[in-house]
């Protein structure tokens, strides 16, 4: 069995292998402004870790700090293994849309394209390898590192959007998000109840009338009283 078949689960019992990228969304922090940036990498930072220097295209690697979540299946993680893995937190984040609430709040936001072993959860997801697509900054130091690196830089978030849209990833996540909801049924065209209710008292009063002129006193009143609860009758099946 191959490692990339054990983390997904092992064998044809596992999340089934797709090959491909994926398409992301996260944010960044700046570089501080004295901080010297590094050969062939931009000033940005990770949100959660000011030490980790982004390069256009990066790979993750695990520590031991990463190692947050132990399962009795990963007892043995001691952050010396590829990332991303099971069990572990390590990998580099995306989520999967770009106004998911989940994301943290940082200065610089952009779209990126997940590559390699990528751990999908509901909402986003932990990746080897991510490369940069774009991001949205006013800053001139970052915009001009990035546009140096190939990276579309933007003023505008929904711009971005506009270019690079979320996903469809309904078919990958059917097994781990919760099922849909049935389908809202339209309601239906009411019945005519009102005019049939209608219709119904004025045939009552007329047969009562016609039954008062040709008929004695006796079986007009019986008449009368059919029709009366022939109509409540009605009305009790139609409220029904």
């Amino acid at each position: 069995m191959s490692y990339i078949s054990e983390v997904c689960g092992g064998g044809d019992a596992g999340r089934a292998l797709v090959p491909g990228t994926l398409r992301g969304y996260r944010t960044w922090r700046f570089l501080r402004r004295r901080a010297q940036v590094p050969d062939d990498s931009l000033p940005l930072t990770s949100v959660s870790r000011r030490c980790v220097v982004w390069r256009p295209k990066l790979t993750a690697r695990c520590r031991r700090s990463d190692v947050a979540v132990r399962t009795q299946e990963a007892s043995t993680l001691d952050g010396d293994h590829p990332a991303p893995q099971v069990g572990c937190g390590c990998g580099i984040y995306g989520w999967y849309s770009p106004s998911d609430t989940g994301m943290v709040s940082a200065r610089v936001f952009g779209v990126v394209e997940a590559s390699g072993l990528i751990l999908m959860g509901e909402r986003g997801f932990r990746a080897e390898t991510v490369k940069i697509l774009a991001v949205v900054t006013r800053n001139r130091r970052v915009a001009a590192a990035c546009a140096g690196a190939g990276i579309s830089v933007y003023r505008r978030r929904r711009d971005l959007v506009r270019d690079y849209p979320p996903e469809d990833l309904s078919a990958l996540l059917a097994d781990t998000r919760a099922p849909a909801p049935p389908p809202a049924v339209e309601p239906q065209a009411p019945f005519p109840f009102d005019w049939l209710a209608c219709l119904a008292v004025w045939g009552r009063a007329a047969l009562i009338a016609a039954a008062l002129i040709a008929l004695p006193t006796a079986p007009a009143l019986i008449i009368a009283l059919a029709a009366h609860f022939a109509v409540i009758g009605l009305i009790a099946a139609r409220v029904h």
